[in-house]
């Protein structure tokens, strides 16, 4: 138990180590393209910069993910697949619309933060619908 307790900790140390190196990283982004004069292919890696915190994130969560019980395992995957039919009933439904109608534009930027954000939420709900069952 303790050393589960302490890899939780070391788990939830790093992810928010990574987070917050994004959160500096999106300021430094946002200073250098607006205040410096950048040649276009430096321009390219300083907005593509802030993605390497979140793929340090990734890693981190796959190896957390790897460490859980089955159980917690078959709730991730499954919050997981909600959130994914969801963004794919969605954005198909938003296209469809699009065909049609005229709707503003949806920033791609906003779907990794939404399917991890919804992710969790789906998760908790499941744990919760899980726990009161159990009741």
């Amino acid at each position: 138990m303790m050393k589960e307790k302490s890899r939780d900790t070391s788990f939830s140390k790093r992810f928010m180590a990574a987070m917050a190196l994004f959160l500096v990283l999106i300021a430094i982004q946002t200073f250098s393209l607006e205040l410096a004069d950048m040649p276009t292919w430096l321009q390219v890696v300083v907005t593509l910069l802030p993605v390497t915190p979140l793929i340090w994130a990734f890693v981190l969560f796959r190896e957390r993910y790897r460490a859980l019980d089955e159980y917690m395992k078959a709730l991730t995957g499954e919050a997981f697949l909600w959130m994914i039919g969801i963004l794919c009933f969605s954005s198909f439904i938003y296209g469809m619309l699009a065909m049609k109608f005229t709707l503003p534009p949806v920033n791609l930027a906003l779907v990794l933060p939404v399917v991890f954000g919804g992710h969790g939420l789906i998760l908790q709900l499941l744990i919760w619908k899980d726990n009161g069952q159990s009741n």
